[in-house]
């Protein structure tokens, strides 16, 4: 990545790229590294919330619960939101919000504006980094791996509500969280979140782990009673 070899050949200590309409972007730390966008948000996150110590961040609920470790660790609190930009935004509009983000290179900068704006991300990263002692990978190092699989399954108009139908009763007494579509909760913290997609005939499924094998047994799992119930 030309990016990537531009900040280290130029030792900057960070470098960025925005999308075409400048509401996302993407980090590039230190070392010339790309940093992928989950954990871009960890960062941002970690920087935020290390700053202001009070205070709620938003986040949609399919972002990994790692954030909420790095959140409380700082002494703020998360704000689960749904997978749509516009609840983002509203809760971002709150006075106690100091951060959002979606693990898609989109931040929400309260003092700037409520919604997606990645010059506004930005310039608070560059105060953030030059006030800190730490380097974005340093701090990258320092926060924990997520393990967040995704899958996607073709379901037909038909069945949609006979599938979320279909997980709930699987949940039986398992701890279930509606804030959108179905996230199941397991007693070890492990946890798998069906969403049916408003304008395709597909099924979104999230599943998260202590590792790799165990979120994807867990994605499996829910895979396959999302398939039974269109049968």
């Amino acid at each position: 990545m030309r990016l990537g070899e531009i900040v280290a050949s130029a030792r900057a200590a960070f470098g960025v790229r925005f999308d075409p309409v400048g509401e996302r972007l993407s980090l590039v730390d230190e070392r010339g590294r790309i940093i992928e966008d989950d954990r871009a948000l960890l960062v941002m996150l970690d920087l935020v919330a290390a700053e202001r110590r009070s205070g709620r961040v938003a986040l949609p609920v399919t972002t990994t619960r790692i954030a909420e470790q790095v959140a409380a660790y700082h002494g703020t609190q998360v704000e689960w939101t749904t997978t749509s930009p516009g609840d983002l935004t509203r809760v971002g509009r709150a006075d106690t919000t100091i951060f959002g983000g979606d693990s898609r290179g989109g931040f929400i900068i309260p003092e700037f504006s409520s919604v997606f704006d990645g010059t506004a991300a930005f310039a608070r990263l560059l105060g953030l980094v030059a006030r800190t002692q730490l380097t974005l990978s340093q701090i990258d190092a320092r926060i924990p791996r997520a393990h967040v699989l995704r899958r996607d399954l073709a379901t037909p108009w038909a069945v949609k509500g006979l599938v979320m139908r279909h997980v709930v009763e699987a949940a039986g007494d398992r701890s279930v969280d509606t804030t959108d579509g179905v996230r199941v909760v397991e007693a070890d913290g492990r946890w798998v979140m069906v969403l049916p997609d408003p304008a395709e005939a597909v099924t979104h499924l999230w599943a998260e782990g202590p590792d790799d094998a165990s979120a994807q047994a867990l994605l499996d799992e829910w895979s396959a009673i999302v398939d039974s119930a269109g049968r």
